[in-house]
């Protein structure tokens, strides 16, 4: 079946990159300002989700949309079903890209783009997949659903709305993640730090929280002598990043973004920059915290990092800064693993905040707060995964565990399976994101022939 397959997919290649390229090039990045109750996601998310619909009953896919904001496409017969499960919507694209990041272009042996790898290219990829099956004949013993999201980077709401009506699927994957395959997920934890406002202080940073920020700002009276690691920069440059500021004098900090989970890849910008106020004699709490713990990207010095054998350690990155008149707010990504609980997090951090900052997690339960996930190696799901993996590509199937938080949370029985493969540059959540055709390829090949497996 694997010869068969891989035939197939190469007639499908150049149909698959024109599908991809064509979705990376609508920015469906959550826009509250075109929110709606036909578009819950804004304009950009609902067009992917449209896009997605259109291209998947062209395939011969069945196709279902839940209040634009979900979808599943779907084919074959049974009680059962094997669930893949994608995501349309995308991070802002930041700053640093060499092109437009919505190009979407086909260049050098990449498609370039915004969700290009994070996570429209492996989803679309599934797809295809399917379609080889499909185009040789194979017919399933159970339902296969790509279950199609637009809200897995902010607040999941779309797989709210999806399983308030549909029935949970057996098991399944979603490829967005690692290969061979993610056993375990750390929890995530949104935490805000809020204080009080500091006479002459505006500062801003970050768009999304599991972003590493590449650039944090600040407005600082003049008689504030800045250090070396800020930058005096125009009015002007701040408008491109923030929508209203007031006038006056501005200083940069200057970061490495990264994926949020990540952070000890990235440098965090807004941490910089509180602690370069606080150098500056800024009297402000969140600048008096980061001055006592400096850039942590595993919060060692409060005690909270955690460690599991299979799942890791802790990591911590403060994604979110807004000082103005109104007071301070900073939201940190906390990804904990199993074992460990949001009180303990909590209690430990607490011990360390200065006089005027408190903490507090944000949807405890809900949608910021997804806990820890750890499948058994003996599992079915994972021996025919591994078996897929070890098959089409010969190396070991090694079982990983990671800090992103995925699609796998939202079902029982689930892990992520793919599409990064070992030795490839981590750039989901990056300027220049790009996927690689001869990755597409060989991804696309070991999806359909888990599905082969998984669906028999």
């Amino acid at each position: 079946m694997q010869e068969k397959l891989k035939k197939e997919i190469e007639k499908l290649m150049p149909e698959l990159v024109e599908s991809i390229s064509n979705l990376v090039k609508i920015p469906s990045v959550e826009d509250p300002d075109t929110f709606s109750g036909e578009k819950p996601q804004g304009e950009g998310c609902y067009q992917a989700l449209l896009a997605t619909e259109k291209l998947a009953k062209d395939m011969g896919f069945k196709f279902k949309n839940v209040q634009n904001v979900a979808g599943h496409a779907e084919w074959g017969e049974g009680e059962e079903i094997l669930a893949i499960l994608g995501h349309l919507d995308v991070v802002p694209p930041g700053t640093g890209w060499d092109d437009d990041p919505f190009s979407g272009k086909v260049a050098d042996g990449y498609i370039w783009g915004r969700g290009s790898t994070d996570d429209k290219g492996p989803t679309i990829a599934c797809l295809y997949a399917q379609k080889a099956l499909m185009n040789l004949g194979f017919q399933p013993k159970k339902r296969i659903r790509t279950i199609i999201g637009t809200a897995e980077e902010t607040n999941w709401k779309c797989m709210k709305a999806y399983f308030a009506s549909e029935k949970k699927p057996t098991y399944g994957f979603t490829p967005d993640g690692e290969f061979p395959i993610i056993q375990s997920e750390k929890g995530i934890l949104h935490l805000e730090l809020t204080g009080p406002a500091t006479d002459g202080l505006w500062a801003y940073g970050g768009e999304r929280t599991n972003v590493v920020p590449n650039k944090a700002f600040a407005k600082v009276a003049e008689s504030f002598k800045m250090v070396s690691s800020l930058k005096e920069i125009s009015h002007k440059e701040v408008l491109k990043y923030v929508k209203e500021a007031p006038v006056g004098r501005y200083v940069v900090a200057e970061g490495k973004e990264a994926h949020g989970s990540t952070p000890q890849i990235g440098h965090n910008a807004i941490v910089d920059l509180l602690l370069g106020l606080a150098q500056a004699g800024v009297k402000n709490p969140l600048c008096q915290f980061f001055n006592q713990i400096g850039q942590t990207p595993d919060g060692a010095p409060l005690g909270i990092n955690f460690h599991h054998e299979i799942a890791g350690t802790l990591s911590w990155n403060p994604g979110l800064l807004r000082i103005n008149a109104k007071g301070s707010r900073l939201v940190i990504d906390i990804r904990y693993p199993y074992g460990v609980t949001i009180e303990q997090i909590l209690k430990q951090v607490k011990l360390h905040l200065p006089q005027g900052l408190e903490a507090k997690a944000l949807s405890v339960g809900g949608d910021n707060t997804k806990a820890p996930l750890l499948v058994p190696a003996d599992h079915p799901l994972i021996i025919n995964l591994q078996k897929a993996y070890k098959e089409v590509t010969g190396e070991e199937p090694e079982l990983l565990a990671i800090g992103g938080g995925t699609y796998a949370k939202a079902i029982p029985n689930t892990v992520a399976f793919g599409a990064q493969f070992p030795g490839e540059p981590m750039i989901a959540h990056q300027a220049n994101e790009r996927l690689s055709l001869d990755s597409l390829r060989k991804m696309t090949l070991i999806y359909a022939y888990a599905i082969y497996l998984l669906a028999q």
